[in-house]
């Protein structure tokens, strides 16, 4: 199966997911005895390699593996993963339907006035894809003003293209895999998203077509984050509990190198 029939799959087995997920009988925490303990996360399935529906249909990524170790580590006895499309998250999670989103969920002044974020675990930054016969032409992002882009809807991405790029067409798409689709098709001139997003891609992509360009201008640091509803400060206390835990345990770091090969809180130095 070719990467572009991969990428495919993974947003139909995306919206599959969705379905199951949307099942509202699913049990919110107790703190009774004897009654199980869970934890309701939010997150996107193609937002790999943070938090992606895998080839067997099962959610994956770093963000999994870390709020499950969260999970773990502040007793509970069971974290329950819903898989939504990006822009749900942020409704599901003030309508009561989850108790947290995780899903490489940047903090931002906008999302903060709708949700609380936890400590930071990551400073993200922004790239763009183009194919190698465009990477000269489109060597500085301001080159792609009045040319169509490809973007994920919701993303920082989007964001820094309306703000930035303001002469150039927007494709707007549900997922990631969706605009990479769009741009071999030749339907688009660039994808801009977050560096890990488009870097996992690449080590993916088989066809060798594609070239990375990093923005360094005009792009605050970006940070990642947990986010809970506004105003729970008793699950904010509780998440950034569980983020400590990890990292004092080991079991931050263990995660980082499995799927990054080095631990990423080295970012937050930066």
């Amino acid at each position: 199966m070719n990467c572009y029939r991969k990428l495919v799959l993974a947003c139909s087995l995306s919206a599959a997911a969705l379905s199951v997920a949307a099942n509202p009988e699913v049990a919110k925490p107790q703190a009774q005895d004897g009654i199980e303990k869970t934890l309701i996360v939010g997150c996107e399935g193609a937002f790999a390699p943070f938090t992606y529906i895998d080839d067997s249909g099962n959610i994956n990524g770093f963000d999994i593996d870390l709020i499950k170790s969260i999970g773990k580590s502040l007793g509970y006895d069971n974290v329950s993963i819903r898989v939504l499309p990006f822009d749900g998250l942020i409704p599901a999670l003030m309508t009561g339907n989850i108790d947290l989103i995780i899903s490489g969920f940047t903090i931002s002044p906008e999302r903060a006035k709708k949700v609380d974020f936890s400590d930071p675990y990551y400073l993200c930054g922004l790239t763009y894809l183009v194919t190698k016969e465009d990477a000269q032409k489109y060597d500085s992002f301001d080159k792609l003003d009045g040319e169509s882009l490809c973007l994920q809807i919701g993303t920082t991405g989007s964001l820094f293209a309306d703000k930035f790029l303001k002469n150039s067409q927007k494709k707007i798409f549900n997922s990631p895999p969706e605009t990479y689709l769009e741009l071999g098709n030749g339907g688009c001139r660039a994808v801009i998203n977050d560096m890990p997003v488009n870097d996992f891609f690449l080590s993916k992509d088989k066809s060798g077509r594609y070239e990375s360009v990093h923005i360094g201008r005009h792009v605050d640091k970006e940070y990642y984050g947990i986010a809970v509803r506004k105003g729970n400060k008793k699950m904010l206390d509780e998440v950034n509990r569980g983020l400590k835990l990890v990292e004092e345990n080991g079991e931050f770091e263990r995660i980082s190198k499995e799927w990054f090969g080095h631990d990423i809180r080295d970012t937050l130095k930066e």
